[in-house]
């Protein structure tokens, strides 16, 4: 796979505050960007993945309660 350039313009107290980062772990700033966006992609799929999961819970349960309730309506029109 081949690295592509991408040009990101930060305000002053950002690009600081990764200068101060970078120096501190002793990497470079476009690795803590890297890892940075990395973790950001990772955390955003599996917060799809939980909001879609959740989705899939909640139309379960759903379908589990108009059961329940056609249940208990056949049994009131007995």
């Amino acid at each position: 796979m081949t690295n592509r350039t991408l040009a990101v313009r930060l305000d002053p107290p950002l690009q600081r505050d990764l200068g101060a980062i970078a120096r501190r772990q002793k990497r470079s700033k476009s690795d803590v960007v890297r890892e940075a966006i990395r973790r950001y992609l990772e955390s955003d799929a599996l917060a799809a993945e939980a909001r879609k999961q959740s989705l899939r819970v909640s139309r379960g349960r759903g379908e589990a309660d108009a059961l329940e309730f056609l249940e208990h309506a056949a049994d009131w029109s007995e």
